[in-house]
């Protein structure tokens, strides 16, 4: 048996629905990794809020954060990592023209630091939404010229309501250019949206540590449940959507777990793949 590349996503997909690593998911994560297969999570979420759950999980392989613009190994140096970023300008402006557009907050972040817009209005977010926007207690600075002075992997805009979801995307296409951006919805009735650098996706990161480690291409399996993930499921070999993953993401699928996220259905699906027997 050749060497897999596994892709998981987090939320909806490894995590259970406490937004928790369980102890079933971790130990037989952790006995594929032992086997010599490469697990690596591909997330939409930075670093911030990924590598407790990488360290948690007992992982050493790379880890692809922001949907694909960053590609690094946590806690060391890996030379081939990589950052793919929007300039820092785009955020500058996107602040200052946010009352125009109905957007009420604006976060710039990159590997190490996040920025965000002052006068706090956290608005409209439910609770996961909110995982994702610094609180006033965190470490964070302030989005202005002295302070962010780099470019940056990856924009939130919290719309006002979702029905400006479509203006603002248009609006962002037109001002900065396809070549070089790219604004994703987050789904659903989400007010968030994502500015990313043009052409980047998950597969970016997948396709990535697939050259990066050599493997084949028929050894590649990508697990997601949301509309972020359809790139990967649709570019893996094995393109697996959790049992309660998004409708329109499962047409892209190879394949559909038996089981939820609630019940280790991704960790479950992966040991019975490698016949590994773990309670």
């Amino acid at each position: 048996m050749g060497r897999k590349l596994i892709g998981i996503d987090l939320d909806g997909t490894t995590l259970n629905g406490d937004g928790l690593v369980s102890e079933r998911t971790r130990r037989i994560l952790q006995e594929v990794q032992n086997q010599g297969h490469i697990v690596s999570i591909i997330t939409g979420r930075p670093a911030r809020l990924s590598t407790n759950i990488y360290d948690e999980l007992g992982l050493k392989s790379p880890m692809i954060n922001f949907n694909g613009s960053l590609g690094h190994k946590p806690h060391q140096h890996w030379d081939k990592e990589y950052s793919m970023q929007i300039s820092r300008e785009v955020a500058f402006d996107l602040l200052e023209i946010s009352p125009q557009l109905n957007i009420d907050r604006v976060i710039a972040e990159n590997k190490h630091d996040v920025w965000v817009s002052p006068d706090i209005n956290p608005g409209n977010l439910t609770n996961d939404e909110s995982l994702f926007f610094p609180k006033a207690e965190d470490e964070q600075k302030m989005l202005n010229r002295l302070a962010l002075q780099t470019d940056i992997n990856a924009i939130l805009l919290q719309a006002a309501d979702p029905l400006h979801q479509a203006q603002i995307q248009r609006f962002v296409k037109e001002r900065y250019g396809e070549d070089n951006v790219e604004i994703r919805t987050w789904g659903g009735n989400s007010p968030v949206l994502e500015v990313a650098p043009a052409g980047v996706s998950k597969t970016t990161g997948l396709d990535f540590l697939r050259q990066a480690y050599g493997i084949q291409k028929d050894d590649i399996y990508a697990f997601g449940d949301e509309m972020n993930d359809v790139e990967m499921i649709d570019w893996a070999t094995h393109g697996i959507v959790m049992a309660n993953g998004n409708p329109a993401l499962k047409v892209f699928s190879d394949d559909v777990t038996d089981l939820p996220n609630t019940e280790d259905g991704m960790a479950r699906y992966i040991a019975k793949m490698l016949d590994i027997h773990i309670d």
